[in-house]
Parts: C-alpha cells; sequence; structure tokens
C-alpha cells in the first residue's frame, strides 16, 4: 500500500501503477484512498469440506472398531463421499494416536482395607465314573 502512494507521488498514473505493482486498478484506486489507512479484510467464513457431513459416521464406526482407512474410504464413497485418501487418512491420523493413550487410575489404599482376586480355569477334573468337571482357581492379593 506505501508503494502505491508513493509512485502515485512521484506522478505515476493509475495505469503505470498497475503495471509496476501487478495491482488491479481497483486496488490501486482502493489504496489511494485517503481514507484508507490499511488494508481492509472481511472475515472469512467457514468452508464446508468434503468429509464434515461424513464425519458423524466415521465416529461411530470408530467407536465400533473400524479404523482401516481403505475399508472406511469404501464406505463413504458408497455414502457418497467424493474426496480422497489422503483426506481421510489426514483426519484418522491424530484419532488413532489419541486411542493409543490408555488412562489409567492408580490408587493406594491402607493395608488390610482392600483386595484383588484374579480367577482363573485350571483346567478339568475327572471323576472316578468318568465325568469331568472344570476346575477353577483364584489368586487373592491383600493390598
Amino acid at each position: 500500500m506505501e508503494e502505491i502512494r508513493r509512485l502515485r507521488r512521484e506522478g505515476l498514473s493509475i495505469s503505470k501503477i498497475c503495471e509496476l505493482t501487478g495491482r488491479d486498478r481497483g486496488t490501486v484506486r482502493k489504496y489511494l484512498d485517503p481514507a484508507i489507512t490499511k488494508p481492509v479484510y472481511k472475515p472469512r467464513s467457514k468452508r464446508q469440506r468434503k468429509l464434515d457431513p461424513h464425519k458423524r459416521y466415521l465416529e461411530e464406526r470408530l467407536t465400533e472398531g473400524v479404523w482401516n482407512a481403505v475399508i472406511l474410504l469404501r464406505e463413504l464413497r458408497e455414502r457418497g463421499y467424493t474426496g480422497g485418501y489422503t483426506i481421510l487418512k489426514d483426519w484418522l491420523q491424530p484419532r488413532r494416536e489419541s486411542a493409543l493413550v490408555v488412562a489409567v487410575r492408580r490408587f493406594e489404599t491402607a493395608p488390610g482395607q482392600q483386595a484383588q482376586v484374579d480367577w482363573g480355569s485350571v483346567g478339568k477334573l475327572e471323576l472316578e465314573d468318568g465325568t469331568q468337571l472344570g476346575l477353577s482357581g483364584f489368586v487373592m492379593t491383600l493390598g
């Protein structure tokens, strides 16, 4: 903007300023207006992305355990998605990383206040008459 005003002070025409700066005539006239001190830009409206209408469906599929981008892309194409694989893959990547983080809350209790029990199958027990019974065992850890 300052360059345009400097060129005008040097006596150049609007056409010559346009030629030198590569700007449009309307832009040059606007910047030569003394009421304008610096360029004024309108806020951009948020554009609709190709993946936006399908995000709810994708979130459902992720909760169902489907994380494969190729499978998801095939399903999205059946639902009318016109975007590409890379858009989908870039959207999936941060969700994959956050899904790997498992929150674990560890807490301590006073001795004798809490215990943990783990059950498991140990095998089978055969009786004298030939019948078999399942045999289970447990380990109890007192905290």
